[in-house]
């Protein structure tokens, strides 16, 4: 499920980018005239040599916004069908249901599994034979005793 972001946190995200830009031109072009009255006999290297430092945290600004704007416009893309596993057999309830008609997609039968013998008396069980007592315990025939039925998807 993919959320939305609200239009006041896109506002917000441009808004921040145009003033990091605005801010990096405006330092760049100061520094520009700080290094233009810097005397050419000054101590360390020239300041020239770092004038482009903040124009490009602009340019940097700048490709983010675009991104974002872009990423923003575009459509968002289809993911492609779940892949399943073509080695597994599954049995589906044929049930016809408008859900299953508009989606698709078929809940997995539920069987539920006995042991083949009573742990009490050693009867075989069988699982139309046993009386279920609900709807994962059932009694041995035999003896009475209550077991639990596994559950088991198909």
């Amino acid at each position: 499920m993919q959320s939305k972001e609200s239009n006041c946190a896109r506002i917000m995200i441009v808004g921040f980018l145009i003033i990091w830009i605005t801010m990096a031109i405006t330092m760049g072009f100061s520094f520009i005239d700080f290094a233009n009255s810097w005397p050419d006999w000054g101590p360390g290297p020239h300041p020239s040599l770092f004038i482009w430092v903040p124009f490009a945290f602009a340019g940097f600004g700048f490709l983010f916004l675009l991104f974002i704007i872009i990423g923003w416009v575009r459509k968002p893309r289809k993911i492609g069908s779940i892949q399943r596993d073509p080695v597994v057999a599954t049995q589906y309830d044929d049930t016809p249901s408008s859900s299953i008609q508009e989606s698709g997609y078929r809940e997995p039968t539920v069987s539920y599994e006995i042991e083949p013998f009573c742990s009490q008396c050693g009867a075989r069980m069988d699982s139309e034979l046993v009386e279920w007592v609900g709807p994962l315990k059932y009694r041995c025939s035999s003896c009475g005793y209550l077991h639990k039925a596994e559950t088991k998807y198909l």
